[in-house]
């Protein structure tokens, strides 16, 4: 028997290592793909993926240095190579990295429409914070979420001249005519009843009649504090995460969030003006509600947004949710991320112009 480090038990060594790396090279990038997979066309449907769809998405790329030391030591240099697959998956589907490119396409002549929205975090971005991003976007359409009841003088104050409603949570200010405004009923669930969530104004613009659409589905907090429980780790090792106790509160949730969004996608998709739907819309990339319900609706930061665009929590945004979408009337020119704020949502602005 060979005595051990003799050069059998190197190679043999060598070879296991070896197996590990390009098995590892090659699992990674698939597991990415599966990941991306499973987000979008499982989604919030199950409550494992549903979980993870709210999870920072950088965490997926933990295993990448790992996995490129071990290619490069042990697998060879195609296995290294082969991580820019993985790289590339990890940054612009999960991650949602753009590159705008529909900001060089030439800019049309004639009149734009400046859209700014913002979670207000019930006003804890106070209401001259929310007056002076405006002026500093030159917006004439802003949406707000969160907007509570109280601070209709000071907003109509910071908005002179500016026609204001305040519907619920949500509130407009514009410098263009309201021509009409839709406040919906009440959802009906088999366990009560629920706000839809939304509120349709149909404005008067430069462009022609406008519907636009001022959105802000359920948070997926409750259902997600369900799942972590007395905290994640806890979680685990208890083994209650793996029983999926959370899963019904967590799949109610955001089946409630589905419905919502489906009853203003709707609602827009039988307008026949140009529509723009704002919002805070709790839903990430990659979500199934989003891709079932409005994926045929252009994203203004998919057009013209540079980066990750992250919106949630202010602080150190990990998460794009504050969304403005349009119809195929409507192309962005511009979209900007606002500066941080007393709210945990940063605000969002684009330029819109015809498509055509």
């Amino acid at each position: 028997m060979p005595a051990t480090g003799s050069p059998p038990s190197d190679r043999r060594l060598r070879h296991l290592l070896r197996l590990i790396a390009v098995a590892s090279a090659v699992a990674y990038p698939l597991a990415l793909l599966a990941i991306i997979l499973a987000f979008r066309f499982v989604g919030e449907r199950w409550w494992v993926t549903l979980t993870a769809l709210y999870l920072p998405r950088i965490g997926f790329g933990l295993p990448l240095p790992f996995v490129l030391v071990a290619a490069h030591l042990w697998a060879g240099r195609k296995f290294v190579v082969m991580q820019a697959v993985s790289v590339l998956l990890l940054v612009v589907p999960l991650m949602g990295f753009s590159l705008g490119l529909g900001r060089l396409l030439p800019h049309p002549d004639g009149p734009s429409l400046r859209v700014m929205s913002f979670n207000v975090k019930f006003w804890g971005a106070k209401v001259p914070m929310v007056a002076a991003q405006a002026q500093r976007f030159a917006a004439d359409i802003v949406l707000l979420q969160d907007a509570s009841r109280g601070r209709d003088p000071e907003l109509r104050a910071a908005f002179e001249g500016w026609n204001v409603r305040h519907d619920g949570e949500f509130a407009l200010a514009t410098r263009f005519p309201v021509r009409e405004v839709y406040v919906p009923p009440s959802l009906v669930y088999p366990q009560g009843t629920g706000a839809a969530h939304y509120v349709h104004y149909t404005l008067e613009t430069p462009l022609g009649l406008v519907d636009v659409f001022n959105v802000h589905p359920t948070s997926p907090r409750p259902g997600l504090e369900e799942v972590r429980g007395n905290g994640l780790r806890e979680e685990i090792v208890s083994g209650r995460l793996f029983e999926g106790r959370a899963s019904g509160p967590a799949e109610w949730n955001a089946f409630r969030r589905r419905r919502q969004v489906a009853g203003f996608a709707e609602r827009a998709n039988a307008s026949a003006n140009a529509v723009i739907i704002a919002g805070d819309t709790n839903l990430p990339g990659l979500s199934w509600i989003l891709g079932e319900h409005l994926g045929h609706y252009s994203d203004a930061f998919r057009q013209a947004g540079v980066g990750l665009g992250y919106t949630f929590p202010s602080g150190r945004p990990w998460m794009r949710i504050d969304r403005i979408l349009t119809s195929d009337r409507l192309r962005a020119l511009e979209f900007r991320v606002g500066d941080a704020t007393p709210s945990d949502h940063l605000s969002v602005f684009a330029v819109l112009a015809p498509s055509r």
